[in-house]
């Protein structure tokens, strides 16, 4: 009898090219594992201030695991199998949600998460032995995973402000749209009976979005610690270890955009120069990790008396520079003497060795058009205070007066 040949059926995929959905899922462990270890490598390099790397490293693991065990159904019960993947799935993705609320300094309640977790494997567990049901179980996960997802999205969003943040919310943000695709289409294209591995489009691309998808989050992940340990090199740029001030390099940056500033918009600025009085004897007395004490609380003494718009940056040893926007020469004498006071009072309330400051206040429109001239004038004035007697406040003199004090001389 002639028996007719049967062809491969396109029904499931129009195009005519399905991969082995076992093949992907190989290729999603592989990957997951590959990616764990590029993780695990450079976190070493980042600084211990950028929390969360070591959930995020450990995460590919996780899910590289729950690939596996999805991989030995047929070698262990059907159920078990499932049941132990979607585990470990969940797992994966609390350990990128919880190392990215690390990062962000963004705390989360895991017993919450915890309990939420369990419950949705209770529900999935009852539509596998109690009332067996594939399409419920695929709705049920793809919608739980989908709040996880969700969530790790909106963290990157909110706080995530730069370029890797804003790409990772954008690349959770698909992965959710194939998600609640999956969950949507169940009830629709799957059977009761049906299995993981069954065919389909969907599946196809469901299944390839945790081999993608996860990929892409942990380069998103390295170029977000990246992007964090270039900041961290920047801010040991800008600010002095040892008092919390502005570097002298930031601190000129800061003058010279007040310059320009100035020159646009006419509105003036003023300057302080001070110097601790007398810092090399305290050195010689106490040694310089009492002197560096002095050093750090005096800045926080002078800082404790400026507005939140003024910066104070270390200029050099025991000179320090403030910039004071918006303040014209008088408004800098009197927040100069406030620094005075606070500085001889709270550095004896600290209980270290007394000392007291010299100030130099200068202004922009009195002092010259340049960074270079300001601090000329801020200079010559802390050079009278320091000259009359020290602890005290003397101001640069406009610069039509200095030209009619040098014709009188």
């Amino acid at each position: 009898m002639y028996s007719p040949r049967i062809m491969p059926s396109h029904h499931n995929n129009p195009g005519g090219v399905m991969l082995d959905l076992r093949t992907i899922n190989s290729i999603t462990g592989m990957m997951a594992l590959l990616m764990a270890f590029v993780l695990l490598g450079m976190r070493h390099y980042y600084p211990r201030r950028i929390k969360g790397t070591l959930l995020w490293a450990l995460s590919p693991i996780v899910g590289g695991c729950s690939s596996l065990a999805y991989g030995l159904d047929g070698l262990l019960p059907a159920a078990l199998a499932a049941m132990l993947g979607n585990a470990l799935a969940y797992a994966s993705a609390a350990m990128n949600l919880f190392g990215t609320a690390a990062f962000y300094e963004h705390p989360l309640n895991g017993r919450r998460w915890l309990a939420f977790t369990l419950a949705v494997l209770g529900v999935i567990a009852c539509f596998m032995l109690v009332w067996p049901d594939y399409r419920m179980r695929v709705m049920v996960f793809a919608l739980a995973m989908t709040v996880y997802t969700g969530m790790h999205a909106s963290m990157h969003w909110r706080h995530g402000l730069s370029f890797a943040g804003r790409l990772l919310a954008a690349l959770l943000l698909l992965r959710c749209l194939i998600l609640l695709l999956r969950a949507g289409s169940a009830p629709f294209i799957d059977a009761a009976d049906a299995t993981r591995y069954g065919p389909g489009l969907i599946q196809m691309l469901y299944l390839s979005s945790f081999s993608v998808g996860g990929m892409l989050t942990c380069l998103g992940f390295v170029l977000l610690a990246s992007e964090r340990v270039r900041a961290e090199f920047e801010r040991m740029a800008n600010v002095d270890p040892l008092t919390g001030a502005a570097s002298r390099r930031a601190i000129m940056q800061s003058l010279d955009g007040e310059v320009q500033r100035w020159r646009r918009t006419g509105r003036v600025f003023s300057i302080l120069l001070l110097d601790i009085d007398h810092f090399k004897r305290i050195n010689d007395r106490h040694g310089h990790a009492v002197g560096d004490q002095v050093l750090a609380r005096f800045a926080d003494s002078v800082t404790s008396a400026l507005r939140s718009i003024d910066t104070l940056g270390r200029y050099g040893g025991e000179e320090f520079v403030v910039l004071l926007p918006d303040n014209d020469l008088q408004s800098a004498a009197v927040a100069a003497e406030r620094v005075r006071q606070i500085v001889e009072r709270q550095i004896v309330e600290a209980g270290l060795p007394a000392c007291t400051t010299s100030i130099g206040c200068a202004c922009i429109d009195a002092s010259g058009p340049t960074v270079e001239s300001l601090l000329a004038h801020a200079d010559a004035a802390l050079y009278a205070a320091k000259h009359e007697g020290r602890n005290a406040v003397r101001l640069a003199q406009p610069q039509a007066e200095q030209a009619s004090a040098s014709a009188r001389r």
